[in-house]
């Protein structure tokens, strides 16, 4: 499939022509999907999805306003534009807005585009995945999950100048494999640029090695536990976090926990996360520029355990007396600042294993889920439930597994308190938005678990 933005913005641009407003901004994207699921060891759906968006903003001075469609032809965009234009004859004023995003020098553009991905067809996803399932029954366990392909188009254009256009691919595997519905399960996923890159045997080792690893387990008592956390449950605390902690709208109203707090000392020194959309490694996703068209780059937020810095779009960056971060949230989050590419800094660990083996009796986590960041977000205070695989450790070796428990921690006060960390880091794919969150394995000493597993053993022992 060849790249399409170019085509995409040639569009756009036309549409800012016919529709004859003198202030007006178009972001678009077209996202088409290929995704293969399975169950029960069983191929069951396949699909092709086309999923276009495109949002229009007019200004009139300080009044502007928004509107949307799902239609990516002329007619739809001129009468988006124009609905917007409506609107913007009766909407209060934006405080501090700039106006949108002009002509400007091109920024970094790193590779987001693999060929093979995007030509993706569902012969060649069905052939990727063979040997998940026999590997699967050949451990009696059955295999469900979904290998996805995507080749996105997005673009931003403006009435000031402003053309942008970027073609990325991404592909993903995920897979669960279980002894049954209520039986010990274990994940494995990995996503990257390009579909011959995914590590689906790997993966599909790594989920039948937890799930057989988590067959019979006990229930823990409440307490205080040093914790080893595999990527996927670190990115879900980091991305939480993230989303409360660092917009430059949440430090000004002082809802984040770094309100008031820049420049201060807000964790453990080894502690570094930067925003950082422009990896040009493997770990990177996402486009070079945000929603209003201004070009990302990397944002130090916490460095070296110092509070640095805040993510802004135009409207706050101008009130602040400051430039944008590039950080006006993706689609459908219109109107929010968010992380496009959370990236926490790896330590010295060679592995999962020298972590574990510095834990004299706790607990190792590979997955959480029911991840609750607006608890008390300006005490960072997040929740959340173990998931796809929990064991408790001993004498620095894995014991055996636990059945499910909850958490609840401030997430600065457990990062003052993580004291090892993996060099190797994972590209963890956002649910609810565009990009990943990268992040290490990490140990954190004396984090609260409640359990909740007696329930659920009935007279099963307790450890």
């Amino acid at each position: 499939m060849a790249p399409r933005a170019g085509q995409l913005l040639d569009l756009c641009k036309e549409a800012l022509v016919a529709a004859g407003e003198a202030e007006v901004e178009i972001y678009a994207e077209l996202r088409t999907r290929g995704v293969a699921r399975f169950a029960e060891s069983v191929l069951g759906q396949h699909m092709e999805l086309v999923d276009p968006i495109a949002v229009v903003r007019v200004a009139r001075g300080a009044r502007v306003a928004e509107a949307s469609t799902s239609r990516l032809d002329s007619g739809a965009l001129i009468e988006a534009i124009r609905q917007a234009a409506r609107l913007a004859r009766v909407v209060p004023e934006t405080d501090g807005f700039p106006g949108f995003t002009g002509e400007e020098p091109p920024g970094e553009a790193p590779p987001r585009l693999a060929p093979q991905t995007a030509a993706c067809d569902a012969e060649r996803r069905v052939d990727l995945l063979a040997g998940v399932f026999d590997r699967a029954r050949a451990a009696e366990l059955v295999a469900a999950g979904v290998l996805e392909t995507a080749a996105i188009a997005a673009v931003c254009a403006t009435t000031r100048g402003c053309e942008r256009a970027h073609d990325a691919t991404a592909a993903s595997f995920e897979m669960w494999a279980s002894a049954g519905a209520n039986g010990a399960r274990g994940y494995g996923g990995h996503a990257h640029r390009d579909v011959d890159a995914l590590r689906i045997h790997e993966e599909t080792e790594r989920a039948i090695r937890i799930a057989s690893m988590s067959r019979d387990p006990v229930a823990l008592d409440p307490g205080a536990y040093d914790v080893v956390f595999e990527p996927p449950a670190v990115a879900e605390i980091v991305e939480r976090f993230g989303a409360i902690a660092f917009p430059a709208s949440a430090i000004a109203d002082g809802t984040s926990p770094l309100a008031g707090r820049i420049g201060e000392s807000v964790t453990r020194e080894s502690i570094t996360i930067a925003d950082d959309p422009l990896d040009p490694s493997e770990l990177g996703f996402g486009a070079p520029f945000d929603r209003e068209g201004t070009w990302r780059r990397r944002v130090p937020l916490i460095e070296r355990g110092i509070a640095r810095g805040a993510l802004y779009d135009r409207a706050h960056a101008a009130r602040a007396g400051t430039r944008s971060t590039g950080s006006a949230a993706p689609l459908p989050r219109a109107g929010a600042i968010a992380p496009a590419s959370l990236a926490m800094d790896g330590g010295d660990a060679a592995g999962v294993e020298e972590l574990i083996a510095g834990v004299e009796r706790g607990l190792y986590v590979c997955r959480m889920h029911h991840v609750d960041g607006l608890l008390d977000p300006r005490r960072a205070v997040v929740s959340g439930q173990t998931r796809d695989g929990l064991f408790l450790v001993e004498n620095g070796r894995i014991a055996r597994a636990a059945v499910p428990m909850r958490f609840e921690c401030r997430v600065l006060d457990a990062l003052a308190r993580c004291d090892g960390m993996t060099r190797a880091r994972a590209a963890i794919p956002v649910r609810r938005g565009r990009g990943a969150t990268i992040v290490p394995a990490i140990r954190v000493r004396a984090l609260r678990f409640d359990g909740l597993g007696r329930a659920a053993l009935g007279e099963e022992a307790v450890r």
